[in-house]
């Protein structure tokens, strides 16, 4: 999938002409329960996620969208991309290798008249006209918010190149979205109540944001406070809450629900030709990029601590490995990885595209798997997993995350466990790795929820780099995904512009934290050249893991 990023005209500081192009300033964060030390430790919890009342300072917000957009945005004047037209600036110039081509996107309706205000969400990447190189990255969209919009592309490889934009969602399919992920509740889940001698069983309606509608004395209230988390359910009828057995996400309910919130008009928005669709350039003819005049480093910087600014995710494919231009990623062999887990105890916990990278590198180094909770018995499904190597005393350990989550399974909720729970129970030290992924079970939750989550676990983090210090701790962002059979559902719960939201959040939250370090796979996945997937192939998912691997093993 292309890329799908949109930044706002004040969070770009300057173009620099160089491998690394655009630099930005680090978001501003919180200092909430700030020790003597300068840790930060956990926020002043929000219980019961509110959504009026957002658990962050004002310097923590998500990108100009709606500053953008007119108070009412008129759906016949959604942008139309028969009429929207790409230009490339300074197409007869001569481009080399580390130059930065421009191009312009200026919006229009379906009566071809200019758009007069942004907020149109995009997908450009640039990709090599000579198929055989496989070579593509991914172009970042400034928005202006005035109906156009700059396209920024570093050209990293020599050779002819094509630019690709697409109008993913226009500016008022993407208030819709806005709309609906902030509506509480729009997920339905399901728990039981099992009394384990008499048998009975009881239903019930749970949620993952507090439900006003309910009155206190019918609820069974498992929300955390230390962890920012919340989950209500409604009481059963003659069963007590500590019967709480499993829990699952119903889908069916859960796409009838979004579309219920749509209304008629709105859905057009959600259909060709405003969903999904390539913008037409002023010329087809691929641009030449010749080599490079000016002196380049022969090394990148090896890959230490964080990066602070935007250019953790720059860089491109390159056949089927992945070249960043922030620092030095390693091409990984079997030997390589075991050597450098060698003596190593790596947790992993997230969604399923942690448990991706888990079974990736079981695989690989042939380690012994373990299936160690939550027994797969007809459809509960195993979240609780590890793999050993005792010659080389690897130790790899994944988990789910809790809720909410969205697969149609069944899942003991008694054998969930909250992320800073987990992190608050282990001693840490140098020879232990965290790695963490939350992004896909929260796309469509409104943005407190994931906030106020990630900020616990950030204070989970810094108390454990004070039990054990040199802990290397890992979190990575979220990455586009497929539609199936494009069907409205799928885009109303699951847009990649939901998906970017969340990451975006992840890069406040993490990025200007010396103590993680963000491994962030958005460029990688929206410039891939395979098909859209949430779960890519092994070419994909052995990129992303080398550069992990290179930040634990730069050399």
């Amino acid at each position: 999938m292309a890329a799908i990023i949109r930044l706002s005209v004040a969070s770009v500081a300057m173009l620099l002409i160089s491998m690394t192009t655009l630099r930005f300033s680090p978001p501003l964060l919180l200092n909430w329960g700030q020790d003597a030390t300068g840790h930060q430790d956990v926020p002043k919890p929000v219980f019961k996620v509110s959504l009026t009342k957002p658990p962050v300072s004002p310097g923590l917000i998500e990108p100009a969208v709606k500053p953008c957009l007119p108070k009412e945005p008129l759906i016949d004047q959604a942008t139309h991309p028969k009429y929207t037209k790409v230009v490339v600036l300074d197409r007869e110039s001569l481009y080399h290798q580390g130059d930065v081509l421009t191009a312009r996107v200026v919006a229009r309706d379906k009566e071809g008249g200019p758009k007069t205000y942004g907020g149109d969400f995009f997908r450009a990447r640039l990709v090599s006209s000579d198929r055989s190189l496989q070579a593509s990255s991914a172009g970042h969209v400034t928005d202006h918010c005035n109906g156009t919009y700059t396209v920024q592309f570093s050209l990293y490889w020599v050779g002819g190149v094509s630019i690709k934009i697409q109008l993913v969602h226009p500016s008022e399919a993407v208030e819709v979205l806005r709309r609906l992920r902030e509506t509480p509740n729009t997920k339905i889940f399901y728990c039981t109540f099992d009394d384990s001698k008499t048998k009975p069983s009881e239903k019930r309606r749970c949620y993952s944001s507090t439900n006003p509608n309910l009155p206190p004395d019918q609820l069974c209230d498992f929300s955390k406070q230390k962890v920012n988390a919340t989950w209500i359910c409604q009481k059963p009828d003659k069963l007590p809450c500590s019967t709480i057995g499993r829990c699952k996400w119903d889908p069916d309910q859960s796409y009838k629900r979004a579309e219920g919130l749509v209304s008629k008009k709105e859905k057009i928005l959600f259909k060709k030709p405003y969903l999904e669709t390539e913008l037409e350039l002023d010329t087809k003819e691929p641009i030449r990029v010749l080599e490079s005049e000016r002196a380049t480093p022969e090394h990148l910087p090896l890959c230490k601590g964080n990066a602070t600014d935007s250019q953790a995710s720059f860089g491109y494919w390159s056949g089927k490995v992945w070249k960043s231009s922030a620092c030095n990623v390693r091409v990984f062999t079997k030997e390589d990885i075991r050597r450098c887990l060698a003596n190593k105890t790596v947790y992993m916990e997230g969604d399923s595209t942690i448990a991706q990278w888990y079974a990736r590198l079981v695989e690989v180094v042939l380690l012994k798997h373990i299936t160690t909770a939550d027994a797969a018995i007809g459809r509960h499904k195993p979240s609780n997993e590890r793999g050993e190597d005792n010659q080389w005393n690897i130790s790899l350990s994944y988990r789910f995350h809790h809720f909410p989550r969205q697969g149609s399974y069944w899942t003991f909720f008694n054998e969930a466990r909250y992320t800073a729970d987990v992190l608050d129970a282990f001693q840490g030290g140098p020879n232990m790795v965290v790695v963490l992924g939350l992004w896909a079970h929260f796309a469509a939750e409104p943005l407190d929820m994931i906030r106020s989550r990630l900020y616990a676990i950030r204070g989970a983090i810094h108390r454990l780099l004070r039990r054990g210090p040199g802990t290397r701790v890992f979190v990575r962002t979220g990455t586009t995904r497929e539609h199936a059979k494009q069907k409205m559902s799928f885009y109303l719960t699951g847009s990649d512009w939901l998906n970017y939201q969340v990451t975006e959040v992840i890069r406040e939250v993490f990025r200007a934290d010396p103590d993680v370090v963000v491994l962030d796979t958005w460029d990688m996945s929206v410039c891939q050249w395979g098909p859209d997937s949430i779960h890519p192939d092994k070419n994909v998912v052995g990129s992303q893991l080398n550069i992990m691997l290179s930040h634990i093993c730069p050399k």
